[in-house]
């Protein structure tokens, strides 16, 4: 086993656009646009010199091919770059030859692997699927329907979702259901953005258990969830007061 320490990102950084190569007002933090030429700037670190750098969109997914790489997920990493390219073309098409935006392409994807995990009853893979969406929608500043998937996220992990990978055979999902509340857990990074976001809306306590429980009373129908969302608003409630009362 080496002894080496691992080695900190050197940070090569600088206010300069990859593009147009305009000086910028500022070093960028992250994925930006350039006030000059407009196009988006990416913050990546590269694999083989762990050098912090500000490159164009064509470098980005050449750093993350490298990383894929070296961390021995190539194939997946190929294989997902070959779906994101299809799914563009389908849209393409659909949007009667307009571009989709990596957003759009997101979404639908998102939204096809809901409908997958579903069929299959692979129902933690579908919650990681409708919190991926939440995120989706807080990064768009679409604060209420993001605060609507983070509530449903919250009673989908209360009734405790599993992956059945599709079984079929009766006695076994006795044995081992789709949902069982005795596996039932709250996220605290989720309920740390449901607070955050409550605050925001400036929503009550009586007005965020409105909306939880009118929200979750149709995919408690749709799914066929054990516990009904008035059972959970109590565990749920507890949670956010913790996280609104922690410093």
């Amino acid at each position: 086993m080496s002894n080496e320490l691992p080695r900190e990102p050197e940070d090569k950084r600088k206010a300069e656009c990859p593009y147009c190569h305009q000086a910028l007002p500022r070093i960028p933090a992250k994925k930006t646009k350039c006030p000059h030429c407009g196009q988006v700037m990416y913050v990546r670190t590269r694999p083989k010199d762990r050098a912090r750098v500000v490159v164009t969109q064509d470098e980005a997914e050449k750093i993350e091919e490298e990383w894929a790489i070296v961390s021995g997920t190539h194939d997946a990493y190929v294989t997902n770059k070959q779906r994101i390219e299809d799914e563009r073309i389908f849209l393409r098409e659909r949007f009667s030859g307009r571009d989709p935006s990596d957003r759009d392409i997101q979404w639908s994807l998102l939204n096809k692997d809901s409908l997958k995990y579903a069929q299959r009853a692979d129902w933690g893979l579908y919650r990681n699927a409708r919190f991926d969406m939440g995120e989706i929608l807080r990064r768009e500043l679409k604060l209420r329907p993001a605060l609507e998937m983070y509530l449903e996220v919250c009673y989908l992990d209360l009734n405790g979702p599993r992956n059945t990978g599709g079984l079929t055979d009766p006695c076994l999902l006795r044995q081992f259901p789709p949902f069982d509340p005795r596996d039932a857990f709250l996220a605290p990074a989720v309920i740390g953005v449901i607070d955050a976001l409550a605050s925001k809306l400036q929503l009550d306590r009586d007005s965020l258990k409105r909306l939880f429980i009118e929200h979750n009373v149709r995919i408690h129908k749709a799914l066929h969830l054990p516990l009904v969302p008035e059972a959970c608003w109590p565990i749920l409630e507890k949670g956010v007061q913790q996280a609104h009362d922690t410093p």
